[in-house]
């Protein structure tokens, strides 16, 4: 794994972590959760094309 994936999700983390505690000092607590919600499908979209990609290495490593 390569450590400016593991970066870039911390700091994807990070930053949605930071909005939400904005957000709820602001008593917006509904917006808060939206952006939980966003924030963790985007990483999700993220990590689904890493993940489709080493699949496809693994397949072409093991094709004869």
């Amino acid at each position: 794994m390569d450590l400016v994936l593991i970066l870039k999700v911390a700091g994807i983390g990070l930053g949605i972590w930071a909005i939400q505690e904005i957000l709820q000092q602001a008593d917006m607590k509904s917006a808060s959760s939206y952006v939980g919600i966003i924030g963790t499908l985007v990483l999700l979209m993220f990590m689904i094309t890493e993940i489709v990609n080493f699949f496809e290495t693994v397949q072409t490593f093991f094709t004869f």
